[in-house]
This record gives C-alpha cells, sequence and structure tokens, in this order.
C-alpha cells in the first residue's frame, strides 16, 4: 500500500481522503506553472463541452458534425474517434512526439510519454445516459417497493417519479439534459477528449509514478499546450481539447469553425432539443420496467388476486396526454434537477409561460427559453459563486 497516494478504494475513509489531498495538492502546485493542468472538477470547469455560453446542456450534432477514427489508437481499444479538428490536433502532437524521441529530446522508452497512442476517445451521450437510467431504474425499483408504492396505472406512475425525483433529483437527474450536467455524465462523451492510456482512474500512486514522475511529463504539458490541449489534473493521461487556444481555433477553423462560439453553435446542439422528442416514449419504457402485478386478499370472495398493471402503447399515452402535459412535467423534473431559489409559485408561472409560448412559437423555442433560465449556475452548490460565499462565511466577511 502506497504511503501517500490512494492505489484504491480499498482503504479507511479518511485515508482516502488525505491522500486524495497530497495528490490535488501536488498536483495543483505543478499547475501553477503549467496554464494547460486543468482540475475539470472544480467548480464550473466540470462543465466544459456539456454546455454552450449560456450553460444549457449540449451534445456533438453528429448528423453535421466530421468525426475522425485515430489512427494512432491502441489495438486493443478499438475504434477511437473524436472530432475531426481534434483528431488533427491529436495527430500533429503524436508526430511531434515521435520527431522528439528521434532527436533525443525526451526519452524514448517511456511506456507512455514517448509514442502517443489513444485509447479513449468519444463516447456517445446516449449510450452513456441508457447506462445510467438502466441503473437508476435498478434504484427506482427497490425505492418504489421499500415505500409501497403500487404503480398500475401511468398516473400513479407520475405521482411515484415526483416522489423519488423529489427525494434525489439533484443528485440523480432523471432528464438527459439534467445528466449532461451531472457528475455521472464524462468529459468523454463531447467529441474533444482522447485518453493516451487506460490506466486505473482510481489509482493515484500511478498517476504520480507512470507519468508526473516521468522525466518525459513536463515535455509533455508543454507540447500538450503548443497543440491546444488541455490535460486534466485528476487523470493526467487525458488530453482535452481547448477551444479557446489559437492552435486549436487553427485546427478547427479547417473544417468550417473559426472560432469558439461557432464549434458550440455548429458542431453541438441543445440536449433537450432532441431529447424532448422521446421524452414521452423513455417514462413509458421506465413505467413498464417498474410496474408490476400486484397481489391483494380479496375480502369478498376469501382469495388472493393478482392486480395487473394498465398496459399502454405511446399512441395510447399521446391520446391521454397532450404535448403541454409532458412540457409540464418535463420543467418540473428540471426545476427538481437544478438548484433553484424561486418559489413554487414562481416555478409554477415560468411553466405556464413555457406552455404558452410552445403553443405561440413552438416547442423547442419554448424549451430552449427555460433551459437558459433553469440552467444558470449561479449559487447552485458547488458552483464558484457558491464556493467563494461559503468561503466568505467562514472567514466572517
Amino acid at each position: 500500500m502506497s504511503t501517500f497516494y490512494k492505489e484504491s478504494n480499498d482503504e479507511s475513509t479518511k485515508s482516502l481522503y488525505d491522500k486524495t489531498i497530497i495528490y490535488l495538492l501536488e498536483l495543483s502546485i505543478l499547475a501553477g506553472n503549467y496554464s494547460c493542468l486543468v482540475d475539470f472538477n472544480f467548480a464550473e470547469k466540470y462543465l466544459y463541452g456539456r454546455v454552450d455560453r449560456n450553460f444549457v446542456s449540449i451534445q456533438p450534432r453528429i448528423a453535421v458534425t466530421p468525426f475522425t477514427e485515430i489512427p494512432n489508437s491502441s489495438n486493443d481499444s478499438g475504434r477511437v474517434e473524436v472530432m475531426s479538428f481534434v483528431a488533427e490536433a491529436f495527430a500533429g502532437l503524436s508526430r511531434h512526439f515521435i520527431r522528439s524521441t528521434q532527436i533525443g529530446a525526451i526519452r524514448k522508452n517511456d511506456p507512455y510519454l514517448s509514442n502517443l497512442v489513444a485509447y479513449a476517445g468519444y463516447e456517445k451521450p446516449e449510450v452513456s445516459y441508457q447506462r445510467y437510467i438502466n441503473s437508476l431504474i435498478e434504484s427506482m425499483s427497490i425505492v418504489k417497493d421499500e415505500n409501497n408504492f403500487e404503480i398500475l396505472d401511468f398516473e400513479s406512475f407520475i405521482n411515484f417519479l415526483s416522489f423519488y425525483s423529489q427525494a434525489v433529483g439533484k443528485t440523480f437527474p432523471i432528464t438527459k439534459t439534467g445528466f449532461v450536467r451531472s457528475r455521472h455524465a464524462s468529459v468523454m462523451n463531447n467529441g474533444l477528449s482522447i485518453e493516451v492510456t487506460d490506466l486505473s482512474y482510481l489509482n493515484d500512486e500511478q498517476k504520480i509514478s507512470q507519468f508526473v514522475n516521468s522525466p518525459n511529463f513536463e515535455y509533455y504539458l508543454n507540447a500538450c499546450n503548443s497543440y491546444g490541449f488541455m490535460v486534466d489534473l485528476s487523470i493526467p493521461w487525458r488530453l482535452v481539447a481547448d477551444l479557446d487556444s489559437v492552435a486549436m481555433q487553427g485546427y478547427a477553423n479547417r473544417y468550417g469553425y473559426p472560432s469558439t462560439d461557432r464549434v458550440l453553435n455548429l458542431a453541438f446542439q441543445p440536449v433537450h432539443s432532441t431529447y424532448f422528442n422521446n421524452f414521452g416514449q423513455q417514462l413509458l419504457a421506465i413505467y413498464n420496467s417498474i410496474s408490476k402485478v400486484e397481489t391483494k386478499f380479496d375480502h369478498c370472495n376469501n382469495q388472493i388476486v393478482a392486480v395487473r398493471p394498465a398496459q399502454y402503447t405511446i399512441e395510447k399515452i399521446n391520446n391521454l396526454y397532450d404535448e403541454s402535459y409532458f412540457i409540464k412535467l418535463y420543467c418540473m423534473l428540471r426545476f427538481i434537477e437544478e438548484e433553484s431559489k424561486h418559489s413554487k409559485a414562481k416555478q409554477d408561472q415560468i411553466i405556464t409561460d413555457t406552455i404558452n409560448l410552445s403553443r405561440f412559437k413552438n416547442v423547442a423555442t419554448a424549451l430552449g427559453r427555460f433551459e437558459r433560465f433553469v440552467s444558470q449556475p449561479f449559487d447552485y452548490r458547488g458552483s464558484l459563486s457558491y464556493i467563494v460565499k461559503e468561503e466568505q462565511k467562514r472567514e466572517g466577511t
């Protein structure tokens, strides 16, 4: 067992905390000299590549955004792809390392930092979200049984969903929009990130011994910065395209993205714009997963009888509930998922305004305005402003 750095989570809570602090402190000191070494777990930085300028959840616009498979990939990792301009920048970075080893600028036998090889790249948000929802459904089933909820029709299911979301929604969001902004989503979902090894995220000892203490590490940081990549402080083998860097903008410009805003507006799209179209279908799938035959005692006939939940198709659901119903439900869940200081009356008014705007304009416009309102991160727990205020309270200022 390492004295200073954790190797797994199989230690006491105090030991894990102390060792994590040691690791973060050491890397933070190094980050003071290398601006490309970034803590993506700090405040709003963890939203990088997942929200637009208005903090609205986004995902790659797959239909029009060019993606490229990275040639210099591990044979064991399968297909590794990212947005094409990121792949081109990484190809340049990889060639730079090969040339550097050839001229003796860096040690050529370093296991990871002499020949940069891509082990992981873009993971589709819908794949990550479905995996997350599957685990959430298991949790819902347990909570339903523990609280003796009977879900025999869609209305009773929605009542349970509201109960469940009120209890855990801020930590475990239900909507895909909330998921993309949460700690459960990954920076690997943005198409801008590449990992150059498959070491364990939990093993800080390996991070130090295999990367930070490598004679090539500082050269690696400088080279990443030169080619427009940030390096994740917590996972130093993870490279993330810096859309504000001159170098990365040069690569992006070749694909029709001359600025950061153009990348965000053209290569990405709001999550809610496509997610809401399947919102009813997803709710029906969850209903089918957690509803089950209930047994009751029939006192009249003195016997146990089986009560089967109502069966629905998406057509039947859409006939029973109009679009306004699902807009209201979606907005209600989103208010729960985000930390809001607005009163229930204010939230109800905003939801009503959103529904009215959907009728006057369209659903996309209405939900776009709603998301710009509800997604602002100011003062939510963990945001930069929240951290500053907490510091001020502790210091008595």
